[in-house]
């Protein structure tokens, strides 16, 4: 009798016990919340109104995690680089659940945000030109381009590839920028051992008919210029 209670006592389920999860961030301060996930308050509200659909649990079964806590995990991740486990235990979730949420949320982001645009309206390109003008009193500008070093871990395939000239694995990543330091154009494919150089002689906006490259690479023009 009392092995087969003893049986019945193993094959209870345990008990689930949630951790304090974070649903909000008004209990910090905004310099806390940019110092933590990279953007200010309005800007994590308006992500996480833009998600929410793609993000908000279907039930209400089993505590799911609502979608603020979902971009915050996300965001945390992006921001900080941090392990999966360390995400996981400042939101109050397990490291399985941090690595769903974090797929779950850039491929939200990459079908809600698509805010990198070049631009091709003549209106908003003179715009673009004249606030170039005002800051660095060079005509005609409309991006200011350049590549970055972006350190990733050493892949299993073409290793060697990806060694940049500071010698660690690194993605070459290209990005244009306007006047204002937002991104038009980013082009994250090539290793890091890629020129800059060869980086922009593939890519679309070297075929644009509106765009020809002057100085080094570094600014661009529109070809009438």
């Amino acid at each position: 009798m009392a092995a087969v209670i003893l049986q019945r006592q193993r094959q209870r389920r345990k008990r689930r016990n949630f951790k304090e999860r974070v649903v909000t961030i008004d209990h910090l301060t905004e310099q806390e919340v940019v110092s933590r996930y990279r953007l200010d308050k309005a800007s994590i509200a308006e992500l996480e109104g833009l998600c929410r659909e793609d993000l908000s649990p279907k039930t209400d079964r089993s505590c799911p995690l609502q979608s603020m806590t979902k971009v915050l995990i996300g965001l945390r991740f992006l921001a900080k680089g941090d392990f999966l486990s360390e995400v996981a235990d400042l939101h109050g979730v397990s490291k399985a659940t941090a690595a769903t949420v974090v797929d779950e949320f850039i491929n939200s982001v990459n079908l809600r945000l698509r805010n990198i645009r070049f631009p091709t309206d003549r209106i908003e390109l003179n715009e673009i030109k004249r606030k170039f003008y005002q800051k660095c009193r060079i005509p005609n500008i409309i991006g200011a381009v350049d590549g970055t070093l972006i350190p990733i871990q050493a892949p299993t395939e073409d290793e060697a590839a990806y060694v940049c000239r500071k010698n660690y694995h690194a993605l070459n990543v290209q990005a244009v920028c306007d006047p204002d330091a937002r991104f038009t154009d980013v082009v994250a494919m090539w290793p890091g051992s890629q020129h800059d150089a060869a980086i922009f002689n593939s890519c679309g906006l070297k075929t644009d008919s509106l765009i020809q490259c002057r100085g080094g690479a570094r600014a661009i023009f529109p070809c009438d210029s």
